[in-house]
């Protein structure tokens, strides 16, 4: 069931990620081309649009249950993750283009193994430092009088 689950809000988390994508690169084509804005002004602007895009549709439907009513402390903590997470995806990609003779001549191989080591350590992240479920303690009970 656990391991069900898992998978499941690992789908979500992917559809969620696409979303962003998309998002990202519609903000990223439409500074460049329309407005005129140079690329990296552009990818900062849309990154920041995207991230939270991401994170509203992982706090309302990924990972629901675990959503924290301090959502700007989330918010910077999910920023914070994923921002890792892009320098793990980008590390990964230099790595092998400089590493491996078979990612540098197909270093859409290499963009690939970035995006798949991104994203598991973005829905790692989030699952176990972003939306980590609550412990319940005496505070978190409601407080039910007894009537006698």
């Amino acid at each position: 069931m656990i391991r069900n689950k898992q998978f499941h809000q690992l789908v979500q988390f992917g559809i969620s990620g696409v979303a962003g994508f998309l998002v990202d690169a519609g903000i990223v084509a439409l500074c460049t081309k329309t407005v005129g804005t140079r690329p990296i002004p552009a990818q900062a602007v849309a990154f920041s649009v995207a991230v939270t895009v991401t994170w509203l549709i992982n706090r309302h439907w990924t990972f629901a249950e675990h959503a924290s009513d301090r959502w700007l402390h989330e918010w910077i903590r999910y920023v914070a993750a994923n921002s890792i997470g892009a320098a793990v995806n980008n590390g990964v990609y230099v790595i092998l283009v400089l590493t491996f003779i078979v990612f540098s001549k197909d270093p859409v191989l290499a963009v690939a193994a970035g995006s798949l080591a991104g994203l598991g350590f973005n829905f790692t992240s989030s699952k176990l430092v972003v939306f980590k479920p609550r412990r319940v303690t005496q505070s978190t009970i409601p407080y039910i009088q007894d009537s006698k």
